[in-house]
């Protein structure tokens, strides 16, 4: 087992050049120092959180069907369903033991801090279960689209900043500002995922270009294509997601022509900029990161180019 805890992580594989962003924790890490943590009191709750977070995805690529991340076979591909899924659930074992495991921490602080990344948990599971239903739906709005990445993606990088912040004992009311910001940039991060999910190149993404789209994902471009007024375009988009089963390839680089021609990569990016001027609000409003350095960090993210 912990042989494929390793391989997912591309710790044995000299090839593995990339082995995820770090986001998370890097994040979480950013707040506890912000708030004049430090390091070593925040690093079981940074552990914690990039292991769950690798929990979900090794459990997402199984649901999806999803045979590569980062350019390398999933855990699943490589060594099967079974073992994906035991694999998967001790990784999320792991998350919990590692951020319990601190002794030095107060009896209270640290069931807070585990009710934390329970509550995200249980909200993740509630997207990704959302997420699955999507794909059997005729239409998909704007808002439960939004509702499902408040759970499946905002709810852990809320955990992250709430962590970090509850890591340097700052009070619990300042702990939540903060998880209302990391949430927010979740939102961000998403959207932007779901513009790489259609346009980006294999090289960033680690995955066949367009992989979204053939497996009719309902992402932002997509609820947003299909919320439109009748069109040529539009009806591209709505037969290819009416018909039950993934695309071809040239059935997924005509939908992905069409949500380019509707204008939803302009829109997916305007609204990942209102996500982050979310995310700015809350800082003003609460006091938070005064220097900017946090939501610089969290804009580079969202940013990146497909």
């Amino acid at each position: 087992m912990y042989e494929m805890v390793r391989y997912h992580f591309g710790y044995d594989d000299p090839t593995a050049a990339h082995r995820g962003k770090r986001l998370r924790p890097l994040l979480l890490l950013s707040v506890a120092l912000a708030e004049h943590g430090t390091i070593e009191a925040a690093l079981d709750a940074a552990i914690a959180v990039e292991l769950l977070h690798n929990y979900s995805l090794v459990h997402d690529d199984i649901e999806d069907g999803d045979e590569l991340r980062h350019g390398r076979p999933t855990l699943w591909a490589r060594f099967g369903v079974a073992q994906g899924i035991n694999a998967g659930d001790a990784m999320c074992s792991l998350s919990y033991l590692t951020l319990l495991r601190d002794v030095a921490t107060a009896a209270g602080q640290a069931a807070t801090m585990a009710r934390v990344l329970h509550e995200a948990h249980l909200a993740m599971c509630e997207g990704q279960s959302l997420d699955i239903g999507f794909e059997s739906c005729d239409f998909v709005t704007m808002q439960q689209y939004r509702t499902m990445i408040a759970g499946k993606t905002a709810a852990l990088f809320g955990a992250a900043c709430e962590l970090g912040a509850l890591s340097a004992l700052t009070t619990h009311q300042r702990a939540k500002a903060y998880a209302r910001l990391g949430c927010a940039y979740g939102m961000a991060f998403q959207i932007r995922d779901d513009v790489l999910g259609a346009w980006g190149s294999t090289e960033v993404t680690g995955k066949p270009s367009g992989a979204d789209i053939a497996r009719r994902k309902w992402t932002f471009p997509v609820v947003w294509a299909l919320s439109r007024g009748p069109s040529a375009d539009r009806e591209i988009v709505a037969n290819a997601f009416g018909r039950g089963r993934p695309l071809e390839s040239h059935e997924t680089k005509a939908v992905v022509a069409a949500l380019e021609r509707l204008g939803a990569r302009g829109a997916a990016d305007a609204a990942c900029d209102a996500a982050l001027e979310d995310a700015d609000a809350v800082a003003r409003q609460a006091a938070l990161d005064p220097e900017g350095t946090i939501r610089q960090f969290l804009a580079q993210g969202a940013r990146r180019v497909a």
